[in-house]
């Protein structure tokens, strides 16, 4: 039922061997992986060798001139901030004690919305149905994507004879179907609407599409690795891989806030000193050291995403003397970095001064410090989601005062586990400080 060799990797040297050996850069196949993707290995996250290399450099180029992570895109995050206050400040003064639910998920509509501004080229309304229909359906396969049936490697034509099977393997078309029609549909109008000058990612794909169709040979046409159903894996993986842990991390930070109330207070300080009235911007960052070290902090202790998508060994290779045959899964254990007491000594403390240098300085990034993985695996959208990251949290400290309920205990800090790790929702009383 799959391969019979699995390589668990743990440590930093280990790990970071592991993610620079080329040999180890591979995706195994399975039907669930395929089932998501029309029945054919597409997208980003689980395809590998040259077609994986052309679309990633593709898209990493094109997303960084959208402005991905650069700090044009900050005006669009800034106005989904701006929301986000006004939603938790009403939540606020709609309860007698300012008490605010901060469900797990509620953030994501506003890294989903900044998401499909790059991607599509607009930006919803937050009650727009539109916005609401594709947040249901990328948490929607969140919640029922099985990753820890994905490798069972079993043929299509068994699922086609025992559809039970899909069932018990996590593999249901009706996580799939509706997200691949909606994407397909903006695909359609944006090729009906657009002209010589892109106005988004969408645009500068199809445009590719349009050029290679131009100038290949008619024998290799069919060959291209640019193509609607392409286009369309490719941007279910980058919700997938995007909407999810931002979210998450910025959650999992406020929670922070509620379990050390002298962090937040230093932090508020710092951001009252260096902002004044204004919300912090990417301007602000060098000078919000503290504030800096509390969002590293966060991102280590919360290991959004503690492994890493399952690799594959593309041919026979050594990994720490030892040899790993082709074919072999190989599943990089991220929090055994960030978590490592050999080196944090207390791993388990949320202590952001371990960022920081004797003089209050911002300490050289630490290597084992790897929210985001490191090589050609890392993490694609690491730009846009760190920017988001900071800003969000950053803003939201500034903007609020978030205090525990008295006579509830102290809300959890055990994860939801899952494809990534979830904060789970906790109430607390929010006070406006500005």
């Amino acid at each position: 039922m799959g391969p019979s060799f699995t390589v668990s990797v743990c440590g930093y040297e280990a790990v970071v061997e592991a993610l620079h050996n080329e040999d180890l850069n591979g995706r195994p196949d399975s039907a669930a992986r395929r089932e998501r993707t029309f029945g054919k290995r597409l997208g980003l996250m689980f395809i590998d060798g040259d077609f994986f290399r052309e679309q990633r450099r593709f898209t990493l180029r094109h997303l960084r001139d959208l402005g991905f992570g650069r700090t044009s895109a900050e005006d669009m995050i800034q106005d989904e901030i701006r929301e986000m206050i006004r939603v938790i400040g009403d939540q606020s003064s709609s309860d007698p004690s300012g008490v605010v639910d901060f469900k797990n998920g509620i953030f994501n509509r506003s890294v989903l919305n900044i998401l499909w501004a790059l991607i599509g080229g607009e930006r919803f309304h937050r009650d727009d149905a539109r916005l609401t229909n594709l947040l249901n359906m990328v948490d929607f396969f969140n919640r029922n994507f099985k990753p820890q049936t994905a490798n069972v490697a079993v043929p299509g034509f068994l699922l086609r004879m025992f559809p039970s099977l899909r069932k018990i393997l996590g593999i249901r078309n009706d996580i799939f179907e509706p997200l691949q029609n909606f994407i397909r549909t903006v695909i359609e109008e944006h090729a009906r609407d657009r002209d010589d000058v892109p106005r988004d990612f969408i645009d500068v794909y199809l445009k590719e599409m349009e050029k290679q169709q131009m100038d290949l040979p008619e024998d290799q046409k069919q060959s291209t690795s640019f193509h609607v159903e392409q286009l369309i894996a490719l941007v279910i993986d980058l919700f997938l891989a995007g909407a999810e842990t931002s979210s998450n991390a910025i959650g999992f930070a406020l929670l922070y806030m509620v379990h050390y109330p002298e962090v937040q207070r230093k932090m508020q300080a710092e951001l009252d000193r260096i902002c004044g009235d204004a919300l912090p911007s990417l301007a602000h960052r060098p000078s919000l050291v503290y504030t800096e070290a509390v969002l590293i902090e966060s991102l280590r202790l919360a290991n959004v995403a503690p492994l890493t998508l399952m690799h594959c060994a593309s041919k026979d290779t050594q990994l720490g003397g030892f040899n790993i045959p082709k074919a072999s899964l190989v599943l990089i254990n991220l929090y055994s970095v960030n978590m490592d007491e050999t080196y944090w000594t207390d791993p388990q403390v949320f202590r952001p001064e371990r960022h920081l240098d004797s003089d209050g300085s911002l300490l050289k990034k630490s290597e084992r410090f790897m929210p985001f993985g490191l090589g050609k695996r890392q993490c694609l959208g690491e730009p846009l989601a760190r920017n988001s990251f900071f800003l969000f949290t950053a803003a939201l400290v500034k903007a609020f005062q978030l205090e525990a309920v008295p006579a509830r205990p102290l809300p959890t800090l055990d994860p939801l586990t899952g494809v990534t790790n979830g904060y789970q929702g906790f109430q607390a009383i929010v006070t406006p400080r500005i």
